[in-house]
């Protein structure tokens, strides 16, 4: 007991020291770059290459960080034989080492947009709109709660919770809540140039589908094609660097 005391104070430690690296560079990146919901996409809806470059070098140097958390996750995978007992243990501790985990990712990857020189907006946007609106991954994907759910399924006794903002259907409403309010900006900016009317008609069409269906992520039937714009040479690094596994905390926002 001593020592499962101490691995359970050593993690809270570690956890709350993640948070508040977290929280620091969370709060130097909206002092440079303002809000998530305050960035403006360009309003040709391409993203530019220099940009892709610097989002792809970020995600690239976070491997590591998504690495060490995707291990921790695995843990939560079912296995042949697991004891109730036993299959108890190693979910406690597998969950936690997932918080400090995520929190350590949350903070890799503000210290690299930090360096890199990109807002968290900006990241919020390129990574929806790439790899779940273009690629088609779905904003609500989660190893985690798939192994959860299968869990509870093999033993109706066994009823796991991980709460904090991770459940799936919170992640893709938030999701949707900052993409809808840039794509608002994107809809001002286009009124008030002289920009194409087929991309000002499609901006204002996926908004009004957002506000007829509350669920509704946006264009979650395919990114049309004048967003999609020099994405393709790209494909296999946008490939590598998604996680299903990671999704649910790439985007974690501490405010």
């Amino acid at each position: 007991m001593v020592g499962l005391g101490w691995m359970g104070y050593r993690w809270a430690r570690l956890a709350a020291e993640a948070a508040d690296s977290a929280l620091q560079s969370e709060a130097l990146l909206e002092e440079r770059f303002g809000a998530v919901r305050d960035f403006r996409p360009p309003t040709d809806g391409r993203i530019p290459a220099d940009r892709i470059e610097v989002f792809l070098e970020v995600r690239e140097g976070m491997a590591a960080h998504r690495e060490g958390l995707t291990g921790a996750i695995s843990a939560f995978a079912p296995g042949e034989g697991d004891g109730r007992v036993a299959g108890g243990l190693q979910i406690a501790r597998a969950g936690a080492v997932i918080g400090p985990r995520s929190l350590d990712l949350a903070r890799a990857r503000n210290e690299a947009l930090l360096s890199a020189g990109m807002g968290l907006g900006e990241y919020v946007w390129i990574y929806w709109l790439t790899y779940d609106a273009w690629l088609g991954n779905p904003a609500d994907a989660s190893t985690l709660h798939e192994f959860m759910a299968q869990r509870s399924a093999s033993d109706g006794s066994l009823q796991i919770y991980i709460g904090g903002g991770m459940e799936p259907e919170r992640i893709a409403r938030r999701l949707r809540a900052d993409v809808a309010a840039m794509l608002r900006n994107l809809d001002e900016d286009l009124a008030a140039g002289n920009s194409s009317s087929g991309l000002r008609e499609l901006v204002a069409a996926e908004l009004q589908a957002l506000e007829a269906d509350p669920a509704r992520v946006p264009w979650e039937d395919g990114l049309p094609e004048e967003f999609a714009v020099g994405l393709e040479p790209y494909r296999e690094r946008f490939d590598a660097t998604y996680s299903p596994a990671t999704n649910p905390f790439e985007l974690l926002e501490l405010d």
